[in-house]
């Protein structure tokens, strides 16, 4: 079982989700500039002092606050996730969060045009400070808007939310498969209260 979890979670028995079947847990690290999840080191150690796979993801806020570009922008939020993680227990693979902001609809004020070079300039900084390439959380219908059609994304593992298709998720345009399929946001999983984003690797 693979579940995604943040400090809307609330407090874990890492011990009796590892034991429910959990067997890697992508935890949300940081968002945007300056914030981290304040259950991070927490879920992190929690998860690997039981032995369940850790990753981390990064809630992204794409625009031209930070340094008054979207390049310095991007890559000050890269930066910003990679130090975040570097002294917690090992990952298996970084994502970054491509969703509207908030609940309400705010969102990136970016064109799609200067939405491609945020997100090349994130990725790029992430392969320069670790090596890796991270992957990208969206769903589809929010990268078909930000993106042009012609995006150069397509060969980045693709994590998808989509939480009513039976068979297999839909995917934005420029991918040919997705990853990791976020098909759940109402799970259960014994040693966490409420409800819990439920995903499956696709094996195809």
């Amino acid at each position: 079982m693979i579940i995604d979890v943040s400090s809307h979670n609330g407090k874990i028995d890492f011990a009796k989700a590892k034991a429910a079947g959990v067997e890697t847990a992508i935890v949300r690290a940081s968002l945007g500039y300056g914030d981290k999840d304040n259950m991070l080191e927490t879920n992190a150690q929690g998860f690997a002092n039981v032995g369940v796979a850790v990753s981390y993801y990064h809630f992204a806020y794409p625009d031209a606050k930070r340094g008054g570009t979207v390049v310095s922008d991007a890559a000050t939020e890269a930066e910003y996730f990679v130090n975040t993680v570097a002294q917690l227990p090992p990952y298996v693979r970084l994502w970054v969060d491509l969703e509207n902001w908030d609940a309400k609809g705010k969102d990136s004020p970016l064109s799609p045009a200067d939405y491609q070079l945020w997100l090349t300039t994130f990725l790029g900084k992430i392969k320069e400070l670790t090596g890796k390439d991270a992957g990208i959380y969206t769903y589809k219908s929010y990268f078909d808007t930000h993106l042009p059609a012609g995006h150069p994304f397509g060969d980045f593992k693709l994590w998808i939310a989509n939480y009513s298709a039976k068979v297999k998720p839909p995917i934005p345009k420029g991918f040919k498969k997705y990853y990791l399929w976020q098909y759940s946001d109402s799970g259960s999983v014994a040693g966490i209260i409420g409800k819990v984003d439920l995903n499956k690797l696709n094996t195809v």
